[in-house]
């Protein structure tokens, strides 16, 4: 009789904005079967919590789950709640995290994996942020809008209130890109999947035709009338293109050569190939949007998204 060898199945799995502090989202994530995830690979994209206990409780689940969990933070993992009463700032608790990852066994650094198509693949977290027009023009995605509100944009977007910075921090996407800067002195030997929170191309923010059938699929399997709505609810007088992401963070995807780029922040999910590279964005995001079909693959997926090897 052969003998039937076991071969590990690893998969690269993608997912981001789970923000955990709905409750709706945290049991999700709970509920993710472990029998199905064992072997595979998580990169979760940022947007967890801002809460350090619930954060460091949500990496063990997860680590329980998965053979390997890579991580970065967010925009939300950087609020400070206490400000009038503390020094400790966004910079501070970024540090924080990752030293909280190093003690979970969480990888917030390049690292090798075998997956299930036999090969090997790298795997790259980008640490980044959003420029905004009025501190760095140049690297910005900002496109401006006839129907903007700017100053309700500037009292909707949450970080403006809850983040607190370093006097001379300066550009602060200029900053977190700074900090991978080991990273792309590196030698990779097998196709990069690199990760970050932030949006790495204006042209991924706006939906196309392909992306508006693929909520209207989703809709359709939540029992729900077709949306017609091309912005995809966008909220009248704000112009995310503000607080998108960087160009500096496209910038090092093409430096490193990666062959798919994971990334989250929007809220809106996308799967597309932008001169040869893979740009996937597989959010949770709030109980409305997935509710209303915006966060389309979660219906199929149930659960993180396959990104290598390409299915």
């Amino acid at each position: 009789m052969n003998r039937v060898v076991s071969r590990a199945m690893t998969r690269i799995l993608a997912i981001s904005d789970i923000h955990v502090d709905y409750q709706n989202n945290l049991k999700w994530v709970e509920s993710w079967p472990r029998e199905r995830y064992m072997e595979d690979v998580l990169l979760l994209a940022g947007d967890v919590t801002d809460k350090l206990p619930l954060l460091e409780s949500t990496l063990k689940t997860l680590l329980g789950k998965f053979q390997k969990v890579f991580y970065v933070p967010g925009n939300h993992e950087l609020w400070i709640r206490d400000k009038k009463t503390t020094k400790f700032t966004s910079v501070d608790k970024f540090h924080q995290i990752l030293e909280l990852c190093g003690s979970l066994g969480v990888l917030t650094k390049p690292d090798k994996v075998r997956t299930s198509d036999g090969g090997e693949a790298w795997v790259v977290p980008l640490f980044s942020w959003y420029a905004t027009p009025e501190e760095d023009a140049e690297d910005s995605l900002y496109f401006s809008s006839n129907t903007e509100d700017a100053d309700k944009s500037h009292l909707m977007w949450m970080d403006n209130h809850m983040c607190s910075w370093p006097e001379d921090i300066g550009s602060r996407s200029q900053f977190f890109a700074s900090q991978n800067e080991d990273v792309m002195k590196g030698t990779y030997d097998a196709p990069i999947i690199s990760f970050s929170h932030f949006v790495p191309r204006l042209d991924l923010v706006a939906a196309t035709e392909e992306d508006n059938k693929m909520v209207e699929d989703e809709r359709k399997t939540l029992g729900l009338p077709p949306l017609n709505d091309k912005k995809q609810g966008a909220t009248v007088g704000f112009n995310f293109t503000r607080y998108a992401g960087c160009k500096r963070l496209d910038t090092q995807i093409r430096t490193l050569g990666s062959a798919v780029h994971v990334y989250g922040h929007q809220h809106r999910n996308r799967d597309r190939v932008v001169d040869g590279v893979r740009y996937v964005s597989h959010c949770l995001g709030y109980h409305r949007e997935q509710q209303n079909g915006l966060t389309w693959g979660l219906q199929h997926w149930e659960g993180p998204k396959q990104v290598w090897p390409p299915t």
